[in-house]
């Protein structure tokens, strides 16, 4: 309901600096709020460039589950590993998850 008021919650800092996606990431949560929360994110221009994603690597240590697939796909579109899926994959994966700024990118 907050990121529908008012969309421009995911792209405030708060007094520590950190994003509410930042603050997510560092703490075991689900899969839907991380999905809304990144989405969201993803929808404001600036933090579509690969130095912003890839900054959300640094947060990474509590994910699990479909919250590490979904970061997992996001981090493969800027990184070169021959374990990575490939582009085409990637896009099925957000296609499938219906992130559609995920698609975009």
């Amino acid at each position: 309901a907050l990121l529908k008021a008012w969309p421009e919650a995911a792209k405030q800092k708060r007094s520590t600096g950190n994003t509410l996606l930042q603050m997510v990431c560092c703490i075991e949560i689900s899969f839907e709020v991380t999905f809304l929360l990144l989405n969201t994110w993803l929808s404001h221009k600036e933090n579509r460039s690969k130095r912003s994603i890839m900054s959300l690597q640094g947060y990474n240590f509590n994910f699990t589950g479909n919250v590490k697939v979904l970061f997992f796909h996001l981090f493969a579109l800027y990184t070169n590993d021959a374990d990575d899926p490939s582009p085409n994959e990637i896009m099925d994966y957000f296609v499938r998850i219906e992130m559609w700024n995920g698609v975009s990118l």
